[in-house]
């Protein structure tokens, strides 16, 4: 069905908890589709599309000529009560004929209920049973969308019907873990020996370049630049540079921040640019 054919309050088949039945459409739901309840049973359910709906248990159609009959069906029975033999040929013919509609309108209906095994057995289906699904014979194509609805409409469970469901669901997952073998202990690593280190050693402290700056300047005792004291430190193997490709600039900057740092207390004075000796 499609959507706009579906009407609030109109009773549809459609295909609940796995089985065909019964719903009657009570309003459109917030998130898409529409609540309805099972005539059946009277539990909620949520129709998700109008796809799920089949067709309308009662047409509208069908209901008129049903109800069309039985009004003329009442007025020839009062004209027989009054006068049998008055019922002209028309009057009888016409009786027949709607009576005869309405029995075949009720047979088609109840086709697929009468348990013939070479007819499908969903509701309003009538086409020849090509399987058996769940007991019951099965056309190809209700075969198909019984097999694609899935449990996308289904009944809302009772919360005793869901608490069984989760004991059991524990209950299968506590056995599994009991018949499991334990994972065996891990044993601890052996920690590793440190090395003992030999009694009495002690590295030299490494000078660095500032207070190898300090000490040329101090031996001199005359100003030099950053380049000049890089040199004289390396010929007095009191500092080299460990790879670094401006070594000089790096001095003059580490020489001018003891400056700015200590002020008079600081081993550097600046006597002309790019020139610092020993303040002592």
């Amino acid at each position: 069905m499609k959507k706009n054919d579906v009407e609030t309050g109109a009773t549809y088949v459609a295909k609940v908890s796995g089985k065909l039945a019964r719903v009657r459409v009570q309003r459109e739901n917030p998130h898409g589709g529409w609540d309805a309840v099972n005539v059946d049973t009277g539990r909620q359910v949520r129709i998700k599309s109008a796809q799920r709906l089949r067709f309308e248990a009662a047409s509208p159609k069908r209901a008129k000529a049903i109800a069309a009959a039985d009004q003329e069906n009442a007025r020839l029975r009062d004209e027989r009560e009054r006068s049998p033999d008055a019922m002209t040929a028309s009057e009888r013919a016409m009786a027949e004929s709607t009576a005869a509609t309405v029995t075949a309108s009720d047979e088609v209906e109840a086709a697929p209920d009468a348990g013939d095994p070479d007819v499908c057995a969903t509701v309003g289906c009538g086409r020849p049973a090509a399987l058996t699904y769940l007991g019951r014979p099965r056309c190809q194509e209700c075969y198909e969308d019984d097999v694609a609805d899935g449990d996308e409409t289904s009944e809302t469970p009772n919360h005793e019907e869901s608490d069984m469901a989760k004991a059991k669901k524990t209950t299968k997952k506590s056995a599994a873990k009991t018949t499991k073998a334990p994972k065996a202990a891990k044993q601890p690593k052996a920690p590793k020996p440190k090395a003992a280190k030999p009694a009495g050693e002690v590295k030299p402290k490494r000078v660095s370049a500032l207070d190898a700056a300090a000490e040329v300047l101090k031996k001199a005792g005359k100003p030099m630049r950053s380049q000049e004291m890089i040199a004289a430190m390396a010929e007095q193997g009191l500092w080299t540079s460990p790879g670094g490709k401006t070594p000089h600039a790096t001095l003059y900057a580490a020489i001018l921040r003891e400056i700015g740092a200590k002020g008079g207390e600081a081993r550097f004075r600046k006597t002309d640019r790019g020139q610092f000796e020993y303040a002592g």
